[in-house]
């Protein structure tokens, strides 16, 4: 996959799982976990179609939002089960060192001495450091911890992750040196 293609799709948010009160607000279960990061969209599609959000708050761990035409607790409950998702001109912004999954999906991954590694695949949550799942060019998975310490770098503007790999990593996820 690559980048440009990762970084105009639209995101998945969630989906919605009931209604609040009678005024149509939805409820929906955030996939990442975090609905207050949510609280200042305004634009998402739901059901594939596009809605204007005119208001959004967290509660507990859910986002609450109220979709213009969405006026009763009928037209609510009718939208349940349906996919949330937020184009990226609409993500909300990140603190420093922390990116949107999708963006690093695609970026070329080299050594901080220079090698090239591979490119990420995909990014593994894990509950705790997720991992990135770099493919090198023989085909083998490296699996990089989403570290500071490993992680050195991050440019997306020019496609590129900067690690640091500790010794053995690199062989982790190799068969032939993990019988040796």
């Amino acid at each position: 996959m690559n980048s440009a293609a990762t970084t105009t799709s639209p995101l998945p948010l969630g989906r919605i799982s009931g209604f609040r009160g009678m005024r149509g607000e939805v409820t929906v279960r955030v996939v990442s976990g975090h609905a207050e990061r949510w609280v200042h969209v305004r634009r998402a599609l739901v059901a594939g179609a596009p809605r204007e959000v005119t208001s959004a708050r967290a509660y507990r761990d859910r986002l609450v939002l109220k979709l213009a035409g969405v006026d009763d607790a009928s037209q609510a409950a009718a939208l349940r089960g349906s996919e949330v998702s937020v184009l990226a001109s609409d993500l909300p912004s990140l603190p420093e060192g922390e990116f949107w999954a999708r963006h690093l999906v695609g970026l070329r991954v080299v050594e901080k001495a220079g090698p090239f590694l591979g490119l990420v695949e995909d990014v593994v949550e894990t509950g705790g450091t997720d991992l990135l799942l770099v493919r090198d060019p023989g085909g083998r998975e490296i699996l990089v911890p989403l570290a500071s310490t490993i992680v050195v770098a991050v440019d997306t503007a020019r496609g590129v992750v900067e690690v640091d790999l500790p010794d053995g990593l690199r062989d982790l996820n190799d068969p032939e040196e993990a019988v040796r």
